[in-house]
């Protein structure tokens, strides 16, 4: 089965090709403004560097976020897209599950989170902490505990955090592994410790292995909060109505 799979919630706008288990080609876009506007001519590009056709695909997977809200819209909206311009399925999988398994699988650094100190052994589950910037002075995080073989279990519910309440929750938790765009805006526990700075960019390849884990999600945009626009009207409406 050949997938394309991408992401737009960071910054960091990635994109892959999965045939089986065999990743065929795996980008991330450079950290630009407008970066996830180029996921269609980036995905051009991917496909002749790969050798694959649009035609060659049987299904899409799209992260859903939480990240920044117009780069989630983009990410689906594209793959939603393509999924019906080819008639093949389109997948939904969360932005922070697949941080949170790049985390504990070692991504980028050649190490699992197992082998970063207080974390638990290599062979044991493995506590992680995925974290993405929000903006507003608050981070997008969850708590997972990940097995060897990439089960998870969810030990806090993923929110939108201010990084201090982030770090009281942790405090209790014990020894962990960190990652994300967001993860030094959170004043962290001691036993909780820093991740490979690679592991911060989410892999659209883990994005596959959630949803062929049987994890995946309807398409439809994961926020945590209300978007910006939302916000401001609210603030308005708070701010005309009769004191």
């Amino acid at each position: 089965m050949t997938t394309f799979a991408l992401d737009t919630a960071t910054p960091d706008p990635a994109l892959a090709i999965v045939d089986g288990d065999d990743v065929v080609a795996e980008t991330w876009l450079p950290r630009i403004p407008g970066g996830g506007r180029r996921m269609l001519e980036a995905a051009h590009e991917l496909f002749g560097e790969a050798g694959v056709t649009p035609r060659d695909l049987d299904d899409i997977v799209v992260g859903l976020g939480p990240g920044g809200f117009t780069g989630i819209r983009i990410g689906i909206a594209t793959a939603l897209g393509l999924g019906q311009a080819l008639a093949i399925p389109v997948h939904g999988a969360s932005t922070l599950e697949a941080l949170a398994l790049g985390i504990a699988l070692g991504d980028g650094s050649g190490e699992a989170a197992g082998d970063v100190p207080g974390a638990p052994a290599r062979g044991e589950d493995t506590l992680v902490i995925p974290v993405i910037d929000a903006r507003r002075g608050q981070v997008f995080a969850a708590a997972y505990r990940v097995s060897p073989t990439g089960d998870f279990q969810e030990v806090v519910a993923p929110a939108a955090w201010d990084p201090d309440a982030l770090a009281m929750a942790l405090a209790p938790i014990g020894a962990c592994a960190v990652a994300g765009d967001g993860a030094d805006l959170v004043p962290l526990p001691p036993e909780a410790r820093r991740a490979h700075a690679l592991a911060d960019r989410i892999s659209p390849v883990r994005l596959v292995q959630r949803v062929r884990a049987r994890a995946g999600r309807p398409v439809a945009p994961e926020y945590l909060r209300l978007p910006d626009a939302e916000e401001n009207r609210l603030r308005r409406l708070r701010e005309e109505a009769p004191a």
